[in-house]
Parts: structure tokens; sequence; C-alpha cells
């Protein structure tokens, strides 16, 4: 009789996990879900642009007057400081100008010299000359003076035309180019240097017109640089005032702050510009929000469990993460996938 009833016990005990088994099968049960908790904390509106990476200063060499290379000291990648001659092109008929115009100088200046002591001459005869022969004698060393400035200035523009063929850096740079050799000949149209400043290297982004009003020189940015785990800051200095009427977009520069020379120009770049910082705002993800008859809205998870949408207002801005003007209370539970459950639904929050 024992053995029977204790058979009774074991049987009655597997039916019992038997149908608590089944239970937990077919019984349904509140679907798991993952919640983002609204919470106020500082939030940026921040635009992100590509750009590429350009000299402060950047200037193509050509000379003013055509003739031979006869000096071309320095090659790509050379430093170059502010004034340096980088380059001379023959100035020999500049050279004999200079001389032809000395000697004419030299001459008059003997000329002039001969006029004015005639003039003495006759101002020391007083009562003995003429009127007329005096003022003749003071015409005669005007016309002379006059005549040695000219040919003075002649002297003065030859040697500037000299100087002309020789070229000298506008600022200190870098050699990026040099097109041309010694021995040729060039013209004015002729490159000579690619002269650029990486001192202090800029960003040059295009950004859509529609956002490009929202810019503002001194705005901040932060700078993703190849190589660099964390971006370097930097600040807008120039807003081009005109829409490219081909691409719609406005040209903006961004100096980069603390770049030092390794950057390379043409180097492309991620540049998130800071908009607007606010020290309290509530901002969420994008992804959380679903269109419906035209209103915006998150699927929010109330107190008992039950989903219901709530329509909100937010900064439409090109960011993953936007920031909610109305609508949404700090507590506030919002669907990390808005389609994970739907309207009315129960269901149970996640760990």
């Amino acid at each position: 009789m024992l053995k029977k009833a204790h058979k009774n016990l074991l049987w009655a005990a597997l039916l019992a996990i038997l149908a608590g088994a089944s239970y937990l099968l077919f019984v349904p049960r509140n679907k798991e879900v993952e919640v983002l908790t609204a919470a106020i904390a500082p939030a940026e509106r921040v635009l992100a642009v590509n750009g590429r990476i350009r000299p402060r200063l950047q200037v193509d060499i050509r000379p003013s007057l055509g003739g031979e290379l006869v000096s071309l000291p320095y090659d790509v990648g050379d430093q170059i400081a502010q004034g340096t001659i980088l380059a001379k092109i023959d100035d020999a008929p500049e050279i004999a100008a200079i001389a032809e115009a000395n000697a004419a100088v030299q001459a008059q200046q003997a000329v002039l010299e001969q006029a004015r002591r005639d003039l003495a001459r006759f101002e020391a005869l007083g009562e003995f000359v003429s009127r007329a022969d005096l003022e003749q004698r003071r015409l005669t060393v005007e016309e002379g003076a006059r005549e040695l400035n000219r040919r003075e200035a002649n002297v003065r523009q030859a040697k500037e035309l000299r100087d002309r063929r020789v070229l000298r850096a506008p600022f200190s740079g870098v050699i990026l180019d040099r097109p041309m050799d010694p021995g040729q000949t060039v013209s004015p149209d002729s490159v000579i240097y690619r002269l650029a400043d990486l001192s202090s290297p800029e960003v040059s982004a295009e950004v859509d017109e529609i956002y490009a009003t929202e810019i503002r020189p001194g705005m901040a940015a932060l700078v993703s640089l190849p190589g660099l785990q964390e971006p370097v800051s930097g600040e807008v200095v120039h807003i081009e005032p005109l829409v490219d009427p081909a691409t719609g977009a406005r040209d903006v520069r961004i100096a980069i702050n603390n770049a030092g020379n390794g950057v390379p120009a043409g180097l492309t770049v991620t540049v998130n510009l800071v908009i607007e910082a606010l020290d309290q705002a509530i901002s969420i993800p994008r992804r959380l929000i679903l269109y419906a008859n035209g209103r915006q809205v998150v699927r929010v998870v109330d107190s008992d469990g039950i989903v219901s949408e709530q329509t909100i207002s937010f900064v439409n801005w090109p960011a993953e993460q936007v920031i909610v003007v109305d609508g949404l209370e700090v507590g506030d539970r919002i669907l990390l996938d808005p389609e994970a459950a739907l309207p009315g639904q129960s269901v149970r929050i996640a760990d």
C-alpha cells in the first residue's frame, strides 16, 4: 500500500510540472520591450558636413615680365620665409637700360652745372648784363633741372623693371609645386611655383543654402582628422555670401585650432558645426519617431505597461539626435524600437 501511495504522489507531481510547463508555453505573456527614459540634459544641435583641408593662404607665383629663368633654387616641400628670393629671370635688357640711363643722367648733370655757372657769372656782372640775357640763363638752368629729373626717373624706372625680374615669397610657406625648370623661357602666364601657408590650415565645406543661414562667423566646430582619436576644435571664419547656382550651396571656411603642419592640403575630413548648445533639453534619437496622419509621434509605456502614441514637436534638423520642444516630460518611457509594440498593447519593460 505504501509503495502504491508513493507512486501516486510521483505521478501527481509529474502532472503538476507538466501543467505548469503547459501554462508557461501556451498562456500569453506581456512582451518584453526596451525603453528610453526622457531626461533633462545638455544638448547640442549639430550639422555634420564633409570638407577638404585647404591652406590658409595659397598663391601661384607668376612673373610680371617674360624671359629666361636663370635661377630657381627651391623645390617641392621646401619651407620658405617671407621675402625669400624664389626665382630670377634674365635681366640683361634692364641692366643695359640702367647703364644707358645713368650715362644720360651724368651727361645732363654736366650740362646743368655749366648752366648754373653761366647764370652765376651773368648775375655777377650786374648792370652790365641785360635783363633778357639774365632771364634766359635762369630759364636754361630750370630746363636743365627738369631734364635731369626726367633722366633720373628713367633710371628709377629701369631699376624697377630689373627688380620685377626677381620673384620673392609674399608670405612664409611651403612649396607645393614647381612646374618650371631653370633655363626655360617664361611669360606672365607661366606658373613658376605654388606656395601655400600650411601653418594654420582651414577646412572648406559646401553647406546647403537651407542650413547655411544658421551658420555664423565664430561658431564652434569639431573637425575629425585621420589618425586622431579625438576631434580637434575649430571655428567658422568665413561664409560665402553668394549661393553657387550649380550646387545650391554656400562655401564655409573653418579654421582648425592647433593643427600644425602635419595636415596635408586636399584631405577630406568630417566637420560637426555646433549650431546651438542648450544647457537643459530633452533629446532623443530620430529613429524613435514615427509619422502618423501628419503627426510626429513616439510610442510610450505608461505606469500600467500599456503602450500609447504621443504627439511631439522637435527641431527638425539633419542629425541623428533631435531636440524635443513639446510633447515629452521628464520620466516618460519611450520605446527604443517603435515597432516593438502597438498602441493599446500591454508590455513588460526589460531590466
